[in-house]
């Protein structure tokens, strides 16, 4: 918010129109899993607050998108495994989870759209993964 909050009368004042404000959010920001209570909350603030941003630019020619990637293979799940590195591999074990390079493309193709198209939210996810089972609690 603090980024958006800085870059944005720059945004609107003084670029030309197609302007894009790509916020990166989580498929866990709409799909719930376990264990990712805090973690989905923040990324549904995410997703909610680039709608909500979308419709008070209206008229401004800034475009704002919520790109939402699901397993990637990135520093956070060393994080959030507090240095756990075997913890961390294995969950990227036996799949092939996005890269930032797979994100990265994706950023590029919502900045390179014509001026006047907005995408509102890209959720992509790799091939091999899809939302969680729902949880059933049995006798």
């Amino acid at each position: 918010m603090t980024v958006t909050h800085a870059l944005l009368p720059t945004l609107i004042r003084h670029w030309p129109p197609g302007r894009v404000l790509s916020n990166i959010g989580s498929i866990a920001g709409q799909w719930p899993y376990p264990g990712s209570h805090v973690y989905g909350a923040s990324k549904a603030f995410v997703k909610q607050f680039s709608y909500n941003l979308r419709c008070d630019l209206l008229g401004t020619g800034v475009r704002v998108t919520d790109l939402a990637p699901g397993i990637a293979e990135t520093e956070f799940t060393l994080v959030r495994t507090k240095g756990d590195q075997a913890a961390s591999d294995k969950l990227y074990r036996g799949t092939t989870p996005l890269s930032a390079h797979d994100i990265a493309e994706q950023m590029f193709y919502i900045a390179t759209l014509p001026a006047h198209m907005n995408i509102n939210r890209v959720e992509v996810m790799p091939v091999r993964q899809a939302w969680q089972p729902f949880a059933i609690d049995r006798d």
